[in-house]
Order: C-alpha cells, then sequence, then structure tokens
C-alpha cells in the first residue's frame, strides 16, 4: 500500500459517515453527500461518488463465492441500467462545468457574447438536471440491492 496512514484515516472517516442524511457529533454535523448538495454541480458529483462506491461494493458481492447466482444476475443486470445513466450523468456535469466556465469568463465581453454564454449554460443546466433525475432511479435500485446482500 503507498499510502497506510491516508487509507487509514479514509476507512476511519468512512466508517463514521452514516447513512443517513446526517449525523450530529458534538458541534460537528456530517451529511450525507447527496443531502448536502446545494448546487446542481454537486448533486451530480454526490450520485457519481455514489454510484462508483455502489459499483465497488457490488464488485466485491460479485467475487463471493458464497452469494447467489440468481443475486448476482440481478446486480449484473442493474449495474448495466445504472452504467450508462451515469456515464451520460458524467458527460452532462462536464458540459455544465465548462459551460459555467465560459459565462463567467465572458462576464467582461460583449453583450451578445454574454447572452450567448448564458444560453449554453441554461441549455447545459437543464441537460444536467434531466441527467441527474435519469440516473438517480437506477443508481438507487443497485444501491438497494447492495445493501439488501450487506443486511
Amino acid at each position: 500500500m503507498r499510502h497506510p496512514l491516508r487509507a487509514f484515516v479514509l476507512g476511519i472517516a468512512l466508517a463514521l459517515t452514516p447513512a443517513c442524511a446526517a449525523l450530529q457529533l458534538g458541534e460537528t454535523q456530517i451529511e450525507n453527500p447527496m443531502s448536502a448538495a446545494r448546487t446542481l454541480d454537486q448533486r451530480a458529483y454526490a450520485l457519481l461518488n455514489a454510484y462508483a462506491a455502489v459499483i465497488e461494493e457490488a464488485t466485491d458481492i460479485v467475487r463471493d463465492p458464497s452469494a447467489p447466482l440468481a443475486f448476482k444476475r440481478a446486480l449484473g443486470q442493474a449495474e448495466r441500467v445504472a452504467t450508462p445513466a451515469a456515464e451520460t450523468l458524467q458527460v452532462a456535469v462536464t458540459a455544465y462545468v465548462r459551460a459555467r466556465s465560459d459565462f463567467e469568463a465572458a462576464s467582461g465581453a460583449s453583450q451578445p457574447a454574454i447572452e450567448r454564454a448564458a444560453a449554453a449554460l441554461t441549455i447545459a443546466a437543464q441537460r444536467l438536471s434531466q441527467a441527474i433525475e435519469a440516473a438517480r432511479a437506477p443508481v438507487s435500485e443497485l444501491e438497494g440491492l447492495v445493501r439488501a446482500r450487506r443486511g
């Protein structure tokens, strides 16, 4: 392992992170990333990170020889639906971030340039919102299967 201290600290942080919306520990509140996300791109990144974590756990389940074959097939089917949705979401968030950057860069430009950048940002935001909604159900279904196996 290249960074054992980082892995240890990350393991502790993940072990202490709740699966619910928030956890109050004294003065510190730890929130679920999807619940804590305030902006459109934060929601997209939170969903993509949730997808990545669930895929990692699903891979471990599929490699487990004691897992029932029917359950492995169900995980495979759920993954085949969730992965294209997550890939589309990744493309949409990249386009949104680029459009937002272009809009911010155009703030000192001419009025037509600002209007074009604003229109592109609006379209990118709409597409990102649609991609988030389209990915939410498949990722949740995959997550539900993984949670069912974990118990």
